[in-house]
């Protein structure tokens, strides 16, 4: 099939012929035509990537990527030394924006994520943390550590 570019005339529409020399009129969705082609799930694999190259030259050691449990997700988990450390990852237009984006519940979501993968080790829940890395969309980026608290989870 040959494509007509509508592209630039801004349709929805194009005109599409098959090797046959038939015409088929082909829907074009809307919202690609203004934006870029990348979904949110390949936004949030190519940050987390960028975070964990972000973590390895600091030192730190990947242990997992993605990891689901029953209780939530934690984006990238790492090692330096004897502390383990979730790392949540956020891409925003911002770095104000990706800071003000984790709400409570996700907090606690991840927060009960790693006690059940600690208690899974069988190591005590001193030497665990979460971070935070935010990434805007120039590049820049901000490594929070400890950037919510362990023992807040025990009251909830």
């Amino acid at each position: 099939m040959v494509f007509q570019n509508n592209l630039a005339l801004g349709r929805r529409f194009s005109v599409a012929k098959t090797i046959f020399g038939e015409t088929d009129v082909v829907k074009k969705p809307h919202q690609n035509l203004n934006r870029n082609f990348l979904s949110t799930y390949e936004k949030g694999i190519f940050a987390e990537r960028v975070a964990s190259k972000i973590l390895a030259s600091k030192g730190y050691e990947i242990l997992g990527q993605r990891i689901r449990t029953e209780y939530g997700e934690i984006d990238l988990l790492v090692q330096k030394g004897n502390e383990i450390v979730a790392v949540e990852v956020k891409l925003r237009k911002s770095l104000i924006r990706a800071k003000s984006c984790i709400p409570f519940k996700q907090q606690k979501r991840i927060l009960n994520a790693l006690l059940l993968i600690a208690s899974e080790r069988g190591n005590s829940f001193e030497n665990y943390r979460v971070d935070v890395i935010c990434l805007d969309a120039i590049g820049r980026f901000e490594h929070i550590k400890d950037a919510f608290s362990v023992g807040n989870l025990v009251a909830y």
